[in-house]
């Protein structure tokens, strides 16, 4: 088994020894970090931005899941073609579409109506797709198996540093049109940073057979096949997913009601932006620990089975108790366990080969899966939510525990142990 899905052939780079891969894992965090600051900079003006695009609280949260929906619409096709390409197409095809990106955020500064406005942020997303399909595959080839909880833990704290940079940044610009400016030099950045690192030489090993930590894949005659159907029919591969989309959607659905609901409950404007600059940093903090947590402990479910069902009663807490400082503290309380649901489901991506439902080809078309469980519950969800919720901010918070109530079950019990210390893992190793 373990010569199937982790010791397949191909030139497996420089891992332990290369600290490329440090800057690999930084592009790939600041990516997604722009891509929330760029999406949540609506809900943190949400006053100003309402009133210049004429807006509702439906309209929104629309605006500020809809760069996140190419995902749900495009990144199985998009993971599919990479997972067929060799490394060097990964590089530079990245590079235009990330400099297409780029183009779109520019001209997003320009736009004067809510249309044009939505029509080009979904655009910006499509093109930015590499940032959000490829992580798996791409820190999975420079990051060691034992690594991975770390590495992803680092990962996963990006869309909280883009979200807590959004509340505590984009309300210092003089107007809307400055913040998606700033948003657009970012987008820029983050495409120079891809080419730079699509120039960098290859650095390479010899090929070499039951290594056990995975590999670039081999692309041409005798290359182990990538399949679609495979993936898809992986049961676990879709309890991922149901993790990743939840996990995705309960922050975004809350950052987008977070002021408005604790302004009406007589809370001053500045302290609700507060509010959401705790939650987020300490979604990032959360990520980064529990990344840690899982990589030294060896096992993901235990975590995945408790933390997630504390953050969705703290949240609910939160909105039941009177405002004052328990409701910052608990919005911490909430992060930090919360956080877990991201960053520890992610770094499970690269390790579902070890349940024998698929192999390490896939890993790309396994993580544009995910990454389309996440668009489409980032979009979908908060937006169903609100138009069906409205003002009804005790349904919303219910539905935050719910989501996070069915993420423990998905993810800590149902799904197989994936850690290190798991069986499928010494298996994987002969032992």
């Amino acid at each position: 088994m373990a010569g199937r899905h982790f010791g397949w052939k191909g030139m497996s780079m420089a891992k332990q020894g290369s600290s490329f891969k440090w800057v690999v894992l930084f592009l790939m965090v600041f990516g997604t970090a722009m891509l929330n600051f760029s999406n949540l900079v609506f809900s943190a003006r949400s006053v100003d931005v309402m009133v210049q695009f004429n807006m509702d609280q439906a309209q929104l949260t629309a605006i500020s899941g809809i760069g996140v929906l190419p995902g749900a619409l495009f990144s199985i096709f998009l993971g599919n073609f990479f997972d067929k390409k060799g490394p060097k197409s990964i590089r530079y095809i990245g590079a235009v579409l990330l400099f297409l990106a780029a183009a779109c955020q520019i001209w997003r500064v320009f736009a004067s109506s809510y249309i044009e406005l939505f029509i080009i942020t979904f655009l910006a997303g499509t093109f930015f797709l590499p940032t959000q399909v490829l992580p798996a595959k791409m820190l999975g080839a420079w990051f060691d198996r034992s690594e991975m909880g770390t590495a992803m833990g680092i990962f996963g704290a990006a869309a909280g540093i883009g979200i807590t940079a959004a509340f505590a940044v984009a309300g210092l610009f003089s107007t809307t049109t400055a913040a998606l400016a700033f948003c657009a030099g970012g987008y820029v950045l983050v495409a120079v940073l891809w080419l730079f690192t699509a120039i960098m030489p290859e650095q390479t090993q010899a090929p070499r057979e039951g290594d056990g930590q995975g590999a670039v894949p081999v692309v041409g005659e005798g290359a182990p096949q990538v399949s679609v159907g495979a993936v898809l029919k992986s049961k676990n591969m879709w309890l991922v997913m149901i993790c990743g989309g939840l996990a995705a959607g309960a922050p975004l659905l809350y950052n987008s009601y977070v002021m408005n609901v604790f302004i009406g409950k007589g809370m001053d404007p500045a302290l609700t932006s507060l509010i959401g600059v705790v939650f987020n940093i300490c979604l990032v903090i959360g990520a980064i620990v529990t990344g840690f947590i899982v990589s030294k402990a060896g096992r993901y479910n235990r975590v995945y089975t408790v933390f997630p069902i504390v953050s969705g009663v703290a949240l609910l807490a939160q909105y039941l108790l009177p405002v004052g400082p328990q409701t910052f503290v608990l919005a911490a309380i909430a992060a930090l366990f919360g956080a877990c649901t991201v960053s520890v489901n992610m770094a499970r991506i690269s390790l579902v080969p070890l349940t024998g439902d698929f192999g390490s080809e896939n890993i790309g078309i396994a993580g544009g899966m995910n990454n389309t469980a996440m668009g489409l519950c980032m979009f979908v969800l908060p937006t169903i939510a609100a138009v069906a919720l409205g003002d009804n901010y005790f349904g919303v918070f219910i539905t935050l525990l719910v989501f996070f109530a069915v993420m423990a079950l998905c993810g800590g019990i149902l799904l197989p142990e994936l850690g290190e210390k798991g069986e499928l893992a010494r298996r994987a190793r002969g032992e």
